[in-house]
């Protein structure tokens, strides 16, 4: 349909002003609609590597209370870039609200071990604060099982207390929309605290992060399996893009990504952060484990890499989606929104890279009308559309 709506612009007595207008219209309205319904309208020709998704960063993050981004402001030098006050200074919509009102295709979640329970009950920054409590009433963070928060004792203001409180948000999201387009879910480890770096936090009584072992990572597996298993055509794992090829290199050199039309309804999950050698180690000896991981070009199960600063690597990442799918990102620590400063997401655009990462798929009116939203690609779709239809 696509196809021949493009074919009767090109071949009217329209003047090309107009028909390259409405080509970006159909196009425009085509992008936005395609999270909700049915691919099978889109050309078998679109290879997943040769489409562009939105996603957020720290996807589940809250705003810290003003009271302590104002009490770290007086502590700013001797706090660092990790927790400078402005940077943290952001927050997101429910992960069901992003996808049904932004189109967001891909999440960021923050794993913080806690195989015991209880780690993280105490907020110890609140001990210096007048009106915080320290002590959480959440009773999920008694409860074994990894946490989502951005930074123990600090920035822990979450929409979602646990991992698999997120993932099942998603699960039951994508259930009730058979037919979307893949989501990417991105999965960071923590393995560090405050206080591991810090000994006059520690002192003050932060606490130490939990040592991240490598039989977390079977944890990690177990809770996603738990949410998955029950939609066990939904994950979307190695082993499916392997297929019968005897890594992910020689698939993807021989017969390519598979085709947005049979991703539609999946859900890819990719780690990130330390130890995602062991995992390689396993998915090169063919266990089937359920994420994949960021690699290095080249590798024997590499499919997704990650190149989060593009300003200057703009023709790397180009030469890389020709294989691979790349995560990048059009902002970071409210820096671009606060100063309005379009330059990495021009970057990004120019890098073609698939994986578009922001904090800012709407607006915040208290710093500026800095946005990354979807409407924005309408150039780039238009481009992917030609390209692939082979017009």
């Amino acid at each position: 349909m696509c196809k021949e709506i493009v074919h009767s612009c090109l071949t009217s007595t329209v003047p090309m002003s107009k028909l390259l207008s409405l080509i970006h219209t159909v196009l425009i309205i085509l992008v936005l609609l395609l999270p909700l319904f049915s691919l099978s309208q889109y050309p078998d020709s679109i290879r997943l590597n040769e489409v562009r998704f939105l996603t957020s960063h720290n996807s589940y993050k809250r705003k810290p209370d003003p009271k302590i981004l104002k009490f770290l402001s007086h502590f700013k030098k001797q706090l660092g870039k990790d927790m400078d006050p402005i940077q943290m200074d952001y927050g997101h919509a429910l992960l069901t609200e992003q996808m049904n009102t932004y189109h967001i295709n891909g999440f960021e979640l923050d794993v913080n071990y806690d195989p015991q329970g209880g780690h993280f009950v105490k907020r110890r920054i609140n001990f210096f604060i007048g009106g915080l409590k320290q002590k959480s009433r959440d009773s999920l963070l008694l409860k074994p099982g990894f946490k989502i928060l951005h930074i123990a004792d600090v920035d822990y203001e979450s929409n979602y207390t646990t991992f698999v409180q997120a993932l099942t948000e998603i699960r039951n999201w994508s259930a009730l929309h058979p037919n979307h387009t893949p989501i990417f879910i991105n999965i960071e480890i923590k393995r560090d605290a405050p206080a591991d770096y810090s000994k006059a936090l520690d002192f003050l009584g932060f606490n130490k992060s939990i040592p991240f072992v490598p039989e977390a990572l079977n944890d990690l597996d177990a809770e996603i399996h738990s949410v998955f298993d029950q939609y066990p055509e939904m994950l979307y794992t190695p082993a499916h893009l392997r297929d019968t090829f005897l890594t992910t290199v020689s698939r993807l050199n021989t017969a390519g990504w598979p085709t947005l039309n049979e991703t539609r309804g999946k859900v890819f999950i990719v780690l990130d952060g330390d130890f995602q050698e062991l995992y390689t180690t396993a998915l090169t000896n063919r266990i089937d484990r359920p994420m994949f991981v960021y690699g290095q070009p080249g590798a024997p199960e590499t499919a997704f890499v990650i190149r989060n600063e593009p300003q200057g690597k703009e023709e790397e990442i180009r030469a890389l989606t020709e294989m691979y799918m790349v995560r990048t990102r059009t902002d970071a620590g409210t820096l671009e929104a606060r100063s309005q400063d379009y330059s990495r997401y021009n970057a990004v655009i120019q890098s073609q890279a698939q994986i578009i990462t922001t904090d800012y798929y709407r607006a915040d009116p208290l710093l500026s009308p800095f946005v990354v939203s979807i409407q924005q690609f309408k150039q780039n779709a238009l481009h992917l559309f030609l390209r692939s239809s082979g017009l």
